[in-house]
């Protein structure tokens, strides 16, 4: 009895030694806890802060009973590694008998490319016969383009489209980029014989009031809530006022009296020139009048007898003699001078 018993405590305790020994000897298992990585959208530029955690499925109270330190390795999905971070290690109650000890740690990283972006991060823990890898986890995050900022760049293709003596048209496109806000507007302005600006808020521009025949510099600037951008310049020289035509003194032969000289009798027709006489150089007809009429003058008329000129003067009642001029007068004409001519003549009873 005694000898089976010993023996059978002896095969007992054999398997107890087998099997501490084989708890000793097993490796320690990957991924032994969670990984967690926070990282948000961003912009390419802008510093981002990747916060990475690893919770342990079997913790003790103390995190200085951990088998080693969790460090983060973190990378870009195409394999570029951004750098290892050693976690900082704080027990967390977890509501139950045994606490969880979490390890956090974080990278700041600044994206240079725009695009869709997996980011990588590794728990590490040197573990005994083990993977040092203890959990992985992976986020895909959007970056955007970098945002400009200030002012916009200059305006482009300013070119002239219209010319004339007195004005010029200008024409340009949208700066490549508005910079940190919205183009508000355009101020152009001109050197020359004169000067001055303008604003608008289109791509065009017409500049009125130039000196024709001169040389103007036009410069254009695009404007935001942040400033001007650099002038773009081009210089156009105005249309040539057109020269004026040859002027000359319009000239004619003059009243020619019929039967004596320039004396007519009160209420008598009186022929004094013809159609011929009248005509102009610059193939006009004068015009007839009757001026500096004296006082005893009652009327002057005229009219035409076939290719005759013909007046009347008529004396007040009582009046004995009088006189007025005679004036052939043709207005101005492109390329000729007004005409005049006068001459007095004596009205008798």
């Amino acid at each position: 009895m005694t000898t089976k018993l010993t023996t059978s405590m002896a095969a007992l305790a054999g398997v107890g030694l087998v099997a501490a020994s084989l708890a000793l000897a097993a490796p320690a298992s990957a991924y032994d806890g969670k990984t967690t990585l926070n990282a948000g959208n961003g912009t390419v530029g802008v510093n981002q802060v990747l916060t990475a955690t690893y919770v342990s499925y079997d913790a003790t109270t103390s995190c200085d009973d951990e088998p080693g330190v969790v460090s983060f390795d973190f990378q870009l999905g195409n394999g570029n590694d951004l750098g290892t971070i050693a976690g900082t290690c704080t027990p967390v109650s977890n509501g139950s008998f045994t606490p969880v000890a979490t390890w956090t740690a974080t990278m700041n990283w600044t994206p240079t490319t725009s695009g869709s972006v997996t980011l990588v991060v590794n728990a590490l823990e040197q573990l005994m016969g083990g993977s040092p890898t203890v959990g992985s986890t992976s986020r895909r995050v959007n970056i955007a383009a970098a945002q400009p900022s200030g002012a916009p760049s200059k305006p482009q293709n300013l070119k002239v489209t219209g010319v004339s003596t007195n004005a010029v048209s200008l024409n340009w496109s949208a700066p490549s980029s508005s910079g940190g806000s919205p183009v508000s507007g355009y101020t152009v302005k001109w050197t020359g014989p004169t000067s001055g600006q303008l604003t608008v808020q289109a791509t065009n521009a017409n500049v009125g009031t130039l000196s024709a025949g001169s040389t103007y510099t036009f410069s254009v600037s695009a404007a935001n809530a942040q400033g001007w951008s650099d002038w773009v310049s081009v210089t156009q020289n105005t249309a040539n006022a057109p020269t004026p035509p040859p002027v000359q003194q319009q000239t004619l032969s003059g009243p020619l009296w019929a039967g004596g000289g320039p004396k007519v009798i009160s209420g008598q027709w009186r022929s004094f020139s013809n159609t011929s006489n009248l005509d102009t150089n610059a193939g006009r007809e004068a015009q007839l009048s009757a001026i500096n009429r004296s006082s005893t003058i009652k009327s002057v008329s005229f009219r035409y007898d076939g290719d005759n000129a013909q007046v009347i003067a008529v004396l007040k009642p009582g009046a004995r003699k009088g006189s007025f001029t005679l004036r052939a007068f043709s207005p101005a004409l492109p390329g000729f001078t007004a005409m005049s001519m006068t001459r007095v003549i004596k009205v008798v009873r």
